[in-house]
């Protein structure tokens, strides 16, 4: 079975495979990692490091993998390990907040100084390992490739109140689920209130998604049909159409609960008198 250092040393690698680690990031302080990507900030999370374990010690080069379900995670990233310094106050410099409030322990940092090798990206959310432990998130140890990929057009997934999708855009990630696992984990876990934005008109349609898979459920039917159902948004380009998300709800809250407050929602946006919502209540063709 191919492993993951002999894929990537076919693929160009020029380092010995005793010279690499394999790295697997989660979250760091309750943050997700997906946040941090999103943030744009990848790189600083990932080059302070404690000095106690001195992770990217002994090695050239260092695979960096993100955790996705289960023990596996999929890669992001082929880093050279030029070296390494004590943490200075001058790293703090495009720091966000919360990376800045881990240093509220005191203790020391070292700092790490990574060049990414770009010619590895086409491996970036396609090259998939199974995590033997998820303990231990650095080793040399190598690992069989469990998946890879076929190419295709990856949507990063920016957060729920980040979310500003086009027709094509939610086609893409609902026709992909494997391609954008984070979005599908994301948005099965979840129901929620959702809006729909008419770019031609200018008017909203309120929408809530409940059940079975939560909001990835119910986009699914408007990544297949554009309307979702929904009368009033039959026979609308949806290519002018733009999704986001309002308010995230607990999958375990009952539908009479989400219903009301959808309509709480529907009221604020005014979408019964001047948007897309039917006076009547939701209307959705069977």
């Amino acid at each position: 079975m191919l492993s993951v250092k002999q894929l990537l040393v076919a693929a160009g690698l020029r380092t010995q495979p005793d010279q690499i680690k394999l790295v697997r990031h989660s979250s760091h302080l309750g943050r997700s990692i997906r946040q941090i990507i999103a943030d744009g900030v990848f790189e600083i999370y990932q080059a302070e490091q404690a000095p106690d374990t001195k992770p990217f010690h002994k090695c050239e080069v260092i695979l960096s993998f993100i955790g996705i379900e289960g023990n596996q995670a999929v890669f992001h990233g082929a880093y050279e390990v030029v070296g390494s310094r004590p943490f200075q106050a001058t790293d703090f410099d495009g720091m966000p907040d919360y990376l800045v409030r881990a240093h509220a322990d005191g203790k020391p940092r070292i700092w790490y100084d990574l060049n990414e090798l770009p010619e590895f990206r086409g491996f970036r959310n396609r090259l998939i390992v199974q995590w033997v432990s998820t303990r231990g998130w650095f080793q040399t140890k190598d690992l069989a490739v469990h998946e890879l990929l076929p190419p295709g057009e990856e949507i990063p997934f920016p957060g729920y109140q980040d979310i500003l999708l086009n027709w094509s855009q939610l086609k893409t990630i609902i026709s992909n689920p494997r391609l954008h696992r984070d979005w599908k984990t994301a948005l099965s876990a979840s129901a929620g209130i959702y809006r729909i934005v008419d770019h031609d008109s200018g008017k909203i349609y309120i929408g809530a998604a409940y059940g079975i898979d939560g909001i990835w459920g119910r986009w699914s039917n408007y990544a297949l049909t554009g309307h979702g159902g929904n009368k009033l948004l039959i026979g609308l380009d949806a290519h002018k159409f733009q999704w986001s998300i309002i308010r995230t709800l607990s999958g375990s809250m009952s539908a009479k609960e989400i219903i009301r407050i959808e309509r709480i929602e529907m009221a604020k946006h005014g979408s019964k008198a001047i948007g897309l919502n039917s006076p009547d209540g939701p209307q959705l063709v069977q």
